[in-house]
């Protein structure tokens, strides 16, 4: 739903704190002679280099059509941060915006987020919008023993060697659900360096190239609807379910915890919904916790992960 009176206010205060004497302007004066703070809608027209008249259309909302594109140079002149941003395309078109004002906001991720890894004994690591890892805590690099964590998290899982022993069943259980997250990731950010180079290196891959080249799944994000084949280096073979977050003030970044667990593949769960019942607190049993082999009412009969067909999820 779209709120235009929000935007109109927004746009307003944002014009209000800018200094036309700064940009070669004129301030705008009241009768008596007094300077009035801020730009004008003339003031905009101009630094837009936009037909008179249509900057005041699009801050009243009369104009049907207003998207991104046309609120992106509005927002650049006006110098709104990324929150104001948000906001700005969220209360024009419904929706929030594809891309952020400044590329490099994916890119920082703020500290407290360590706080969060070192606090779970779940597999765990935050990256930024390209997939480089920002943070991970020791449950993580465990998964890659002595050849080190690597840097690219989606480049590792698309075209390191290991990878594809690691994770069991790769071509079907992996690949397939990876390639669509990082169409998805270039198609909102088509300049990313970092993204730019992965894309060239797997199109000259013999397996991920023509899989990337005709899409036949779209799964834009991982959800935590299904387990996949997982081959521990230290606890064996599992299974592995994908549970992620996406840290607020980092487009595009990811906090993703891997739920692991050993031997048998875990049932599905019904889904979880309001009101909650209580509080939920760690698993009291250590062997469970750890991913031990603890047979329960929840656990199938013993299936290899090798073997054990696909689940699309």
């Amino acid at each position: 739903m779209r709120d235009r009176q929000a935007m109109r206010i927004l746009l307003a205060r944002a014009r209000a704190r800018q200094d036309p004497g700064a940009l070669g302007l004129t301030p705008r004066a009241e009768p008596r002679g007094r300077k009035v703070a801020g730009l004008t809608h003339e003031h905009m027209t101009r630094l837009l280099g936009w037909p008179e008249h249509k900057y005041g259309y699009v801050e009243r909302g009369r104009l049907a059509t207003i998207d991104a594109e046309v609120l992106e140079p509005i927002a650049r002149t006006l110098r709104l941060t990324e929150q104001e941003w948000e906001a700005l395309v969220l209360y024009a078109t419904g929706a929030p915006p594809a891309f952020p004002l400044d590329p490099e906001v994916g890119r920082v991720v703020p500290r407290p987020w360590r706080r969060v890894l070192a606090g779970t004994p779940e597999i765990a690591y935050v990256s930024d919008a390209a997939w480089d890892l920002v943070a991970y805590n020791s449950a993580f690099a465990r998964l890659f023993g002595r050849q080190g964590v690597p840097g690219n998290i989606m480049r590792w899982m698309l075209l390191d060697a290991r990878a594809r022993e690691i994770l069991v069943d790769w071509e079907n259980s992996w690949l397939s659900l990876l390639v669509p997250q990082l169409r998805a990731g270039i198609t909102a950010r088509p300049a990313d360096p970092t993204l730019r180079r992965l894309l060239a290196d797997l199109r000259r891959d013999p397996v991920v190239g023509p899989r990337y080249d005709s899409p036949t799944t779209e799964y834009v994000q991982p959800r935590a609807e299904g387990a996949r084949p997982l081959l521990h280096p230290e606890l064996g073979p599992g299974w592995a379910t994908m549970c992620a977050a996406g840290p607020f003030g980092v487009p595009g970044g990811r906090l993703m915890f891997v739920l692991f667990d050993q031997g048998e593949r875990p049932v599905p769960q019904p889904p979880m919904q309001a009101p909650a019942t209580g509080p939920v607190d760690p698993d009291p049993d250590p062997a469970r916790a750890s991913g031990s082999d603890v047979p329960g009412p929840d656990i199938e009969p013993p299936t290899d992960p090798r073997t054990a067909p696909s689940e699309a999820t």
